[in-house]
């Protein structure tokens, strides 16, 4: 009777998971599990991007969307949402309060610098053609243990292999170790570091010295399908791309007449063959080191670059980012392909989703007569430390300000938590510069986690008790803290924190899911699929999808 009275109950929760797609009698028996994990992230991919320009996708994105299980409610719960933070969410299924990476640089009081959020003095870059870097790369801030260091502990002979066009993205998705984790470095070059390796790995030289880059050097990025096909014009004054390179199409990679030779890389590295080089590099990595071939489980991350470069210097309306999605599209569909015929399209799942967002252009949003601007770090300080010379005498009070995160100097830290009142002057001034919503003092975030107010309790789930600056500025929506690029990120508002979450294989039933989400769930929810453990993470397994 007991086990009959299971049965009733598991159905009964099927029968009334919150989603759309077949019926729940109608699904196969569970599938066996996977002998390949994959992790693919889209850097700066919002979800509204699957509406808006995802009609014309017949390829990877198309599958997942439409073959997939897709959370339509999936937001990054914290404020500061950047690649590194995002990555290192996706990798270890818990948020920056945890797992300490809490931007992509910020303050380190012991180097009284600003340091990028993988940099650390005792790796060395090993590069596999070319000059090395000048700093070495690991992942030695990062907390937690990611998806892949829980596997390569339960199992040795499994493999990891993790891959993208930035350091950080690769690395906070490998966590502390890896069979092969590159990334292409500062100095234009493929590498990995002795965090990882002790030498070039033999199979990723292999890829790299028969495929150069330099063969592209002459491609033009243009349009892939018809002008028709893309959504809005491709005029925008407010766009900034970089040097060499025109507001609308065509793109040279080797950049206008008269651009010096060494700007390819730059180029090349922010359009979508960077993507596509990505892509055969998986495939090939996937082949060569037999993953989902062997006894062991292996596991296979991807974090696509090109779409944030590009959101960056055009904003998320133009043409250059749909074109950029059309050629994921074709890019995605060659690696699946390529999957189902080495591993076999049942024996493998995948995770799919994005670091963060991106606003719109604020000038553009001006233009249109809506309210954004940019507050720039400058002028932070520059209203606190004169509220703080005001009510206390002077200084100096702030060492440095990165983005929405205030460090005060040792003696005003200090100061600070004697007396709590001590920064109010600056919280009240900084809190009146135009485009800014809140500023929080750090002593009232640390039990805000659960706050009922959705801004509090975003601010406190991205600040590290260690990391985090004493003081946090929270924008307006469509404001944003930075002037270097057209577009960015970093805020708690919808742009920024929706994102997608799609889940693909034969473990997942396909259909839109109402149920809330967010991309700490990914590492869980691959987990569960081969029965690994783990333990103390922020994020769920999303069992409403599971066969």
């Amino acid at each position: 009777m007991k086990r009959s009275l299971c049965v009733v109950a598991l159905a009964l929760l099927v029968s009334t998971d919150s989603r759309s797609g077949p019926a729940a009698s109608e699904q196969p028996a569970p599938a066996p599990a996977p002998k390949l994990l994959i992790t693919v992230v889209v850097d700066q991919m919002r979800f509204d991007y699957i509406d808006r320009y995802g009609k014309g996708w017949d390829g990877g994105l198309g599958r997942l969307v439409t073959e997939g299980a897709v959370f339509e409610r999936a937001f990054y719960p914290y404020w500061n949402t950047v690649t590194c933070a995002g990555h290192a969410t996706i990798g270890t299924g818990t948020l920056p309060y945890r797992h300490g990476v809490i931007m992509n640089e910020w303050y380190r009081r012991s180097a009284k610098r600003r340091m990028a959020c993988t940099d650390d003095p005792s790796a060395t870059s090993i590069p596999y053609t070319g000059p090395a870097e000048p700093v070495g790369h690991s992942s030695h801030r990062l907390r937690m243990p990611t998806l892949g260091d829980r596997l390569l502990a339960t199992s040795p002979a499994s493999r990891v292999v993790v891959l993208s066009i930035k350091p950080r993205s690769a690395i906070m998705l490998a966590g502390q170790r890896g069979t092969a984790v590159t990334w292409f470095a500062d100095t234009n070059v493929w590498a990995t570091s002795t965090a990882f390796a002790e030498a070039p790995v033999a199979e990723v030289q292999k890829f790299v010295t028969g495929n150069p880059i330099e063969r592209e050097r002459q491609e033009v990025w243009d349009r892939v399908r018809p002008q028709r096909e893309y959504v809005g014009t491709d005029v925008s004054a407010d766009a900034r791309p970089r040097a060499g390179w025109t507001s609308t199409f065509p793109h040279p990679l080797s950049g206008a007449p008269g651009t010096p030779a060494d700007r390819f890389s730059d180029f090349w590295e922010r359009s979508p063959y960077s993507d596509a080089y990505l892509g055969r590099m998986a495939a090939a990595l996937a082949r060569d080191y037999q993953l989902g071939q062997r006894d062991a489980v292996d596991h296979l991350a991807i974090s696509f670059s090109a779409l944030d470069y590009v959101g960056h210097d055009f904003g998320p309306a133009s043409h250059e980012v749909q074109d950029t999605l059309f050629r994921l599209d074709k890019t995605l569909a060659t690696l699946f392909e390529a999957l189902d015929s080495s591993v076999g399209r049942e024996r493998y799942a995948v995770a799919f989703s994005a670091d963060h967002g991106v606003s719109a252009i604020p000038e553009s949003l001006v233009a249109a007569g809506g309210d954004a601007g940019r507050v720039l770090n400058a002028a932070v300080q520059k209203v606190a430390e004169a509220a703080m010379t005001a009510a206390h005498g002077p200084g100096p009070y702030v060492a440095h300000v990165e983005y929405s995160n205030l460090y005060l100097t040792d003696a005003a830290k200090q100061r600070a938590h004697e007396d709590r009142a001590f920064v109010q002057p600056m919280l009240t001034a900084v809190a009146s510069i135009p485009g800014v919503l809140r500023a929080f003092s750090a002593h009232d975030l640390e039990s805000k986690r659960e706050s009922a107010d959705p801004i509090e309790r975003a601010a406190a789930l991205g600040h590290h008790s260690e990391e985090s600056g004493e003081v946090v500025v929270v924008l307006w929506r469509n404001w944003v803290g930075t002037n270097t690029s057209a577009a960015t990120h970093g805020s708690g508002h919808w742009y920024d924190q929706h994102v997608p979450v799609i889940f693909l294989g034969p473990a997942f039933k396909p259909g839109r899911y109402s149920t809330p989400a967010s991309p700490a769930d990914l590492a869980p929810t691959l987990a569960a699929l081969i029965e690994l453990a783990m333990p103390d993470v922020d994020g769920r397994v999303l069992s409403g999808a599971l066969r």
